[in-house]
């Protein structure tokens, strides 16, 4: 393939539930829409998966955006940061890197 890098796919997940096992609730899960919505135009929400961690095991969305700038990449880094807060994480998972993207007609 020829085609040079154009965009940056960024990773992320979400835990479903608290280092407690408890469930984030309606309030948390509508600032984590609201939030995104302001920094993409679209995302995709690959489902619920099973992650370990630390000798524990647990259960996160994952999610996957493509933008087309490092600035968009910053500020969904700075989206993930206060997540980390409203989750009560110590950490939050963050992965980007250059792609090739291309609306196919």
């Amino acid at each position: 393939m020829t085609d040079q890098p154009n965009a940056f796919k960024v990773t992320l997940f979400f835990p479903v539930q608290d280092n407690q096992k408890r469930p984030f609730t309606a309030e948390i899960w509508s600032w984590w829409e609201d939030e995104l919505a302001k920094l993409v135009t679209g995302f995709t929400d690959l489902g619920v998966v099973m992650g370990w961690w630390l000798g524990h095991s647990d259960q996160n969305r994952w999610i996957v955006i493509v933008v087309k700038t490092e600035r968009q990449v910053e500020r969904i880094k700075n989206f993930v940061r206060a997540a980390r807060v409203k989750f009560r994480q110590d950490t939050m998972y963050f992965e980007s890197h250059p792609v090739y993207f291309e609306e196919v007609q």
